[in-house]
């Protein structure tokens, strides 16, 4: 079974994915405090991928993957924003990244499927 981490600071937003990825087969943790998904990444990092909102209010979903990063460089990821869909942020981390990575909220459930398997 293939495992997806969700970090949304919105707990609606979690749940929601969380729902709908586990109604299509997948195991989710979700947590709504990035601070918190972090210290359990520590422990439990054998994710497939990773869904991370951009803008959270203890720590953005960039910073956040920088550091989850420096825990396993070979994590997968998918941002969800609810502004501009490929920000075009001057860093190298996003510079890999093609606009498939980034879902704009709200998202069709078909669209995420579609999305989450194309990156897994």
């Amino acid at each position: 079974m293939q495992r997806i981490l969700v970090v949304d600071d919105e707990p609606d937003v979690d749940f929601a994915l969380k729902k709908v990825l586990e109604g299509y087969g997948f195991e989710v943790d979700s947590f709504d405090d990035p601070i918190l998904a972090l210290e359990h990444f520590r422990d439990n990092n054998l994710y497939d991928l990773l869904i991370l909102d951009i803008k959270m209010s203890r720590m953005n979903g960039i910073n956040l993957y920088r550091e989850l990063r420096k825990i396993n460089p070979k994590a997968k990821v998918c941002f969800l924003t609810a502004g501009e869909i490929y920000p075009r942020t001057p860093t190298t981390i996003l510079c890999d990244l093609d606009e498939n990575r980034f879902i704009q909220k709200p998202i069709d459930n078909e669209e995420l499927l579609k999305r989450v398997n194309a990156i897994i």
